[in-house]
């Protein structure tokens, strides 16, 4: 990991703290297995890559939320295929599903594509590191601090909510699927495309 790239975890640390490594955590707690720090191979155009170290686990196979069944059970399996998901990224942390992440030197398209979205994550961080900020100096000149702080925290802390809501709402909007339609999903399967040839 570069040096530079900690200012990347500097941005992200809100969501981080306060919801990807907890659940991450949690998911392990009640389900998981195999809870580590995953560092991506050096970024590479045929191979992927990319995006910081997170904390990941992997979904044990026949656990509660990979069995078929009646939702709540079962709420990690994918409808059309009746497989569990690959895998689902929260900033910096990651939970695969049981066949998303193999050994430690053996890289997935699964985890090439989980993270595309911790590189996403992080833009969606920064961005609203600056736009907090930048709205929090505003009000602080204008003479409320209380409000400028607030504001500057919340922004800052709700970046990678924003781009999941912002993205599924513009998918419903332009008349597509919310989660299949986002742009950031979308993205990241033009990648993986990219990537498998």
């Amino acid at each position: 990991m570069k040096r530079t790239h900690w200012i990347l975890y500097f941005v992200a640390l809100p969501w981080n703290v306060l919801v990807a490594w907890p659940v991450v955590l949690l998911v392990r707690a009640l389900w998981g297995e195999d809870l580590r720090w995953e560092t991506p191979p050096p970024y590479d155009r045929k191979k992927g890559g990319g995006g910081g170290p997170c904390l990941t686990c992997r979904i044990r196979e026949n656990s509660f939320p990979v069995t078929k069944g009646t939702f709540p059970k079962g709420w990690y399996v994918h409808k059309a295929s009746g497989r569990p998901w690959g895998g689902t990224t929260l900033g910096h942390g990651i939970f695969y599903g049981p066949y998303g992440r193999k050994g430690k030197n053996d890289w997935t398209e699964t985890q090439a594509h989980e993270h595309v979205h911790v590189e996403q994550g992080e833009v969606a961080m920064l961005r609203s590191f600056v736009v907090g900020l930048s709205t929090g100096v505003v009000l602080l000149s204008l003479g409320h601090p209380i409000a400028g702080t607030m504001m500057f925290l919340t922004l800052w802390t709700i970046g990678y909510l924003l781009m999941g809501i912002a993205g599924w709402v513009t998918a419903v909007l332009r008349g597509e699927e919310a989660y299949w339609g986002s742009t950031h999903e979308e993205s990241a399967r033009a990648q993986d495309s990219n990537l498998r040839g």
